[in-house]
C-alpha cells in the first residue's frame, strides 16, 4: 500500500488518475480496517494499476468538477 501511496503522490495534485489512486487506497484501508485483507489487495492493485496506466487523464482543456458527498 505504501509502494502505490507513493507513486500516486509523485503524480500532479490535480491529475485525474491520482484522484482515483488516491481513492482506492482509501477504500484499501477501510476494508484493512474491517478485516477484508483479500479486498484490500484488490483496492491496492486497482491503485498500482491507475497511477502506472494513467487510464485516466483529462485532455487539454479538460475539468473536471468532483463534488463533494453532501453536494
Amino acid at each position: 500500500m505504501a509502494h502505490a501511496r507513493v507513486l500516486a503522490e509523485a503524480l500532479p495534485a490535480d491529475h485525474l488518475s491520482r484522484y482515483f489512486a488516491e481513492r482506492y487506497l482509501h477504500q484499501a484501508m477501510i476494508e484493512a480496517d474491517n478485516g477484508e485483507f483479500d479486498d484490500c489487495l484488490e483496492w491496492v492493485e486497482r491503485a498500482l494499476v491507475e497511477v502506472k496506466e494513467l487510464p485516466h487523464t483529462l485532455r487539454p482543456g479538460e475539468t473536471i468538477k468532483i463534488l463533494r458527498a453532501d453536494q
